[in-house]
């Protein structure tokens, strides 16, 4: 019996040395995680021509703003040689730089339209204005002050369905396509482009509820929680704001070892009190139910 308990012993401090050492591998892995996170940071070349896209993203605004569809068209073209020349690795998602792209070559289609309509080139300029600041400014994006229009969106389109007010459901579903439109590249930039993709559903969803009949009401008031919750994780408002960057952790391999030392120590003091309980001896069982104790 003292061999089968030196067993367990040496089985349970094997088994606290593997998760111990398990748990530091894990815990290693993170800190390079976020040493490669920390050191994926942009560099002098992609800092100053996001810089040079942003003063040109604001002059076309400028631009549009005057009414000056010339300088806009030239100042898009500015942007058409500027954007390939970025690499954009470590400042965006794939899917970020081609909603950049995209923006850029439908506000050439606005401003190229044999009838130009000002308001349009506005909100094109807009876009581009947005998504290249949320480049240059990505803790500080503009777009973040979306975040007022898009709740009064919301809230809107709550009491409306409450109210049965078809009409004002319709209104608060055109407002928030149309808000969501604007910093919709933004977004994909600043953003997981998966969260994004459930925001353009839930408000499709609820742009084809307001136009149609039966139980549309209902299943607008069933989707303002959850496009409320969408919208909070977007603006970051559940954990943090969106001016701090989320806390790293710190120190992981003192945890680790801490966690590892009591696993062990709660294995050895088991393995001792099976040592010591009835003298080491331990009670065994015929099958005809006979018991006896070993000597």
């Amino acid at each position: 019996m003292a061999g089968k308990v030196r067993r367990w012993h040496r089985f349970g401090v094997w088994l606290a040395l593997s998760v111990s050492l398990m748990l530091v591998a894990t815990g290693c892995g993170e800190r390079e995680g976020a040493k490669e996170t920390s050191a994926a940071k942009p560099s002098a070349e992609q800092v100053q021509k996001t810089e040079l896209l942003g003063r040109t993203a604001e002059e076309l605004y400028q631009k549009a703003k005057q009414g000056h569809v010339s300088g806009s068209l030239m100042a898009l073209q500015q942007l058409s040689d500027q954007i390939p020349k970025i690499r954009f690795e470590g400042l965006t998602s794939i899917e970020g730089m081609n909603a950049l792209t995209r923006a850029v070559t439908d506000a050439k289609r606005v401003f190229n339209a044999a009838s130009f309509k000002p308001e349009e080139g506005m909100v094109a300029a807009a876009k581009i204005r947005l998504a290249a600041d949320a480049l240059t400014h990505p803790h500080t994006p503009l777009w973040l002050q979306y975040d007022k229009l898009l709740s009064d969106d919301v809230d809107l389109l709550e009491k409306a369905a409450t109210d049965k007010n078809r009409a004002e459901v319709r209104k608060g579903a055109a407002l928030l396509e149309q808000h969501i439109g604007i910093i919709r590249p933004s977004l994909l930039i600043s953003r997981n482009p998966a969260d994004v993709e459930k925001l353009d559903s839930l408000a499709t969803f609820i742009k084809l509820q307001a136009q149609g009949e039966g139980e549309l009401y209902r299943n607008v008031l069933n989707a303002v929680p959850p496009l409320r919750g969408l919208l909070d994780k977007l603006f970051l408002k559940r954990e943090t704001t969106a001016y701090l960057p989320y806390p790293e952790q710190q120190n992981p391999i003192l945890w680790i070892v801490t966690l590892g030392s009591v696993i062990l120590a709660s294995l050895g003091f088991a393995a001792w009190r099976l040592s010591k309980k009835n003298g080491g001896l331990v009670p065994v069982r015929r099958p005809d139910h006979e018991s006896r104790e070993a000597e």
